[in-house]
């Protein structure tokens, strides 16, 4: 009988270091695929979080540029373009702080644009340039105050309908993505 002890011990032995062993290959196998397991969902959940980041952010620059497009739409055809002398508040406050505001929004947030409206982005911010321009000759420099409104359709600079219709859709558009 102690010789068959012996023979159990001893198979024992074998048996639990190739056990051992191959627990030890398998367990190292499974740590070094939940590691590269662990970076391709990083990487992943990285370029998901900066889509989301970037998606986020357009939306608020679309939004800023939706609302003072409509500011700048609903004061020209309520009053801007129907006063019958130069209301300086009025142009000062509304007009001139609108088309500011939008152009200096595109022109510092443009990397948040989508491709699709950058064209687009370029008209507006030529308008309102344009715009500006004539504003500072007009009022500021000539301090002219007998020019009731200030135009740059008429210099070859319309104001740029369909970018205006564009930014409205794209932003509609991508706020109910952003929201779903």
């Amino acid at each position: 009988m102690s010789e068959l002890l012996k023979q159990i011990i001893s198979n024992s032995i074998v048996i639990a270091l190739f056990t051992s062993a191959i627990a030890y290959f398998f367990h190292k196998r499974t740590e070094r695929q939940n590691a590269v397991l662990k970076r391709e969902f990083e990487q992943l959940s990285s370029k998901d979080n900066s889509h989301f980041e970037w998606r986020k952010n357009t939306v608020e620059l679309l939004g800023q540029v939706y609302i003072h497009l409509n500011r700048l739409g609903l004061g020209f055809q309520n009053k801007y373009s129907k006063i019958p002398e130069y209301d300086s508040y009025y142009e000062d406050e509304i007009i001139f702080k609108s088309n500011q505001h939008i152009r200096d929004l595109l022109i510092n947030n443009g990397h948040f644009l989508p491709p699709e409206l950058l064209g687009e982005a370029s008209k507006l911010v030529e308008h309102f340039d344009v715009w500006l321009t004539k504003y500072n000759q007009i009022r500021l420099i000539d301090k002219d105050t007998k020019t009731t409104q200030i135009y740059v359709g008429p210099d070859g600079f319309r104001f740029p309908e369909n970018a205006e219709k564009l930014f409205k859709e794209k932003y509609v558009e991508m706020f109910n993505d952003l929201h779903k």
